[in-house]
């Protein structure tokens, strides 16, 4: 494990990963309806332009340029961190798409409370960051595992303005959900 890698252009890096993702990602959206692409697209309300500022900046400029960096860092096969890496990575994007199809098939009218969302308010976000641990491993590198840890810190005030639009939306029905599940997988 580095803390950075030596940087190169080739077939071979860790790119490969996060398009897969996008490409199941993709599938899904071209396969539910148009209601549910619209809610699992919509940005929430935030409480001030601060917050707003802050989230856009770090949920999208932030996280693209992290997805950019894959291009230039190679997989480090030859090590007991990649075996490790794929299945964390496997199992961070199995429940990242499982629960976008969850909440894509879910009745518009509620809040989505089955299934992994048990367990975590927010899991497409907790597995796909979950995922980005298992492509520092891959990778061999520490600057991907010190962005998956700090990344979802950053996330935030952007999961704090889904969970009020998601109140005044459900009403008592989500303010008892927040009670029971936690934000993060382990920690309310």
């Amino acid at each position: 494990m580095e803390f950075f890698p030596i940087h190169s252009i080739s077939l071979s890096n860790l790119f490969w990963f996060p398009v897969i993702y996008g490409i199941i990602s993709l599938f899904i959206m071209g396969n539910i309806t148009k209601d549910s692409k619209k809610r699992i697209l919509t940005f929430p309300k935030y409480s001030s332009n601060l917050s707003k500022v802050f989230s856009i900046f770090f949920m999208i400029i932030f996280g693209k340029l992290s997805i950019i960096y894959t291009i230039f860092v190679p997989i480090k096969v030859n090590s007991i961190y990649f075996y490790i890496g794929v299945v964390i990575y496997s199992v961070g994007i199995f429940c990242s798409v499982y629960a976008m199809w969850i909440f894509s098939n879910a009745d518009l009218s509620t809040p989505v409370t089955k299934g992994i969302y048990k367990y975590s308010r927010h899991p497409m976000q907790v597995m796909y960051y979950l995922s980005w641990i298992g492509l520092g491993l891959i990778s061999g590198t520490w600057i991907i595992i010190i962005y998956a840890i700090i990344f979802p810190l950053l996330a935030i005030p952007s999961l704090v303005a889904q969970e009020l639009d998601c109140i005044d939306k459900y009403g008592a029905e989500y303010i008892e959900y927040l009670k029971s599940t936690p934000r993060f997988l382990f920690f309310k």
